[in-house]
């Protein structure tokens, strides 16, 4: 497979080979958007089903840093090594994986659903770590849901859809912004439940080991413009020892995978977990901006 001369965006990694990738995204979005339909038709070939990963933050956008002896972790650099070894098992089990990022660079949160969207993925899923003020040896995990049930919430989500909506390739087609903003209601609304059960199989796995912090629901830009079921998981806390040193070993970051791919077979398999508690916004304690910038 061959890879266009100066294009760094997008990656497709395909079943073929764990090793094989795809870099799609010229920088014209014509090219972009010719590129992507090719992409989906190929990757969707078999009907397998589809996983968007996206690595966390990128380019100048470091997310949670933490400093230790002279080094530097960052978010964004850790969760693109958490990812790359997600897709690397997940092709090898037999699922199709497109990365948002597959480098160093930044990509326009509206950006990253609108390539899950464009490829028709059957999940999507943002990759992050925490950060607190408190000294801690392991924070934990959690995962997260789109919530706008909520009074506040749709009227967030209001504000929030008008402003994506200007910047996204809707704005291009002849549909009102008063019946684009109702039908992405209905999408929403419609992978709410799908959403849901995404969130506790992933969580129920990837909780095992360290501490769980439970599945919950804020309004995380990056989740809002996905028509498909999708969740945001916190895989820990980079400032905690516990789980930095984890998510630094190889081994665990391959337990990880393993994990992380086994709820999705679950989820594929429509085997969703018992006894799973989707928190509120108002259930849980956390400082939640009114748009949370992931």
């Amino acid at each position: 497979m061959t890879m266009a001369a100066g294009v760094q965006n997008w990656v497709v990694a395909s079943a073929i080979s764990a090793m094989t990738a795809i870099t799609l995204a010229p920088a014209s979005h014509a090219a972009r958007s010719d590129h992507l339909a090719d992409a989906h038709a190929a990757y969707r070939s078999g009907q397998k089903f589809l996983v968007v990963l996206d690595p966390g933050h990128g380019g100048n956008d470091k997310g949670a840093t933490y400093k230790e002896g002279g080094k530097t972790y960052t978010e964004k650099e850790l969760t693109l090594t958490l990812a790359r070894d997600l897709a690397r098992e997940l092709i090898i089990r037999d699922f199709n994986v497109v990365l948002t990022r597959n480098d160093d660079h930044y990509v326009a949160l509206s950006d990253r659903t609108a390539l899950a969207n464009k490829v028709k993925a059957d999940v999507f899923i943002s990759i992050h770590l925490n950060s607190s003020n408190e000294k801690m040896k392991s924070g934990g995990v959690e995962t997260f849901i789109l919530n706008h049930a909520t009074d506040e919430g749709s009227k967030r989500l209001a504000d929030l859809e008008n402003s994506v909506l200007k910047d996204s390739s809707a704005k291009e087609n002849t549909t009102t912004p008063d019946v684009s903003l109702i039908m992405k209601d209905l999408i929403l609304d419609a992978n709410l439940e799908p959403s849901r059960k995404l969130a506790c199989a992933v969580h129920q796995k990837v909780r095992e080991g360290t501490k769980d912090r439970g599945v919950k629901q804020a309004l995380f830009y990056v989740l809002l413009g996905a028509d498909m079921p999708s969740v945001l998981v916190e895989l820990g806390f980079i400032n905690a020892s516990g789980d930095r040193e984890r998510i630094l070993n190889q081994k665990f970051r391959l337990k990880l995978a393993a994990q992380f791919t086994s709820a999705l077979e679950n989820y594929r398999a429509k085997k969703t977990p018992r006894g799973c508690v989707v928190q509120s916004e108002l259930q849980f304690k956390r400082d939640i901006p009114s748009i949370q910038k992931r």
